[in-house]
């Protein structure tokens, strides 16, 4: 009697999700057929729903390409783009060089010429950033 309940306890979990997940098949396969991105880790399984990216509806740390920068490294970002910010590497000051080496170092910009003429260009990841931050909405 004792193996017997012993069975059924270890059964009893995977039993109830097998007919969890039939009750619910059809929500199921629309929730999935809307997912564009899934990422799973030790923290979790995230989930990007096609309408929510769509309609641009994404909280600012659920935009992928936004993920990992700060307000700042978008905000110089587009100042390097604009040409608010020198892109000529002798004629920054140093928190612009900071800013500038940190956004190298993530891909984001680039150093072209040598000498007194080397200067900062944006990657193609950078234009894709700088337009995901533009449509973000207030």
């Amino acid at each position: 009697m004792d193996s017997i309940e012993r069975v059924l306890g270890i059964i009893a979990w995977p039993s109830v999700s097998v007919v969890m997940l039939f009750l619910f098949r059809q929500q199921i396969a629309v929730l999935f057929s809307r997912v564009t991105h899934i990422r799973a880790s030790s923290k979790g399984v995230e989930l990007l729903l096609q309408s929510l990216e769509q309609e641009g509806r994404l909280p600012f740390g659920s935009r992928t390409e936004l993920s990992g920068l700060t307000s700042h490294d978008i905000w110089a970002l587009a100042d390097f783009g604009s040409n608010n910010i020198p892109t000529q590497v002798s004629k920054m000051v140093l928190a612009q060089r900071v800013a500038a080496r940190s956004l190298k170092d993530a891909g984001l910009l680039e150093l072209e010429g040598e000498g007194e003429n080397r200067k900062v260009v944006l990657t193609e990841l950078a234009r894709r950033i700088l337009d995901a931050a533009k449509s973000l909405p207030l």
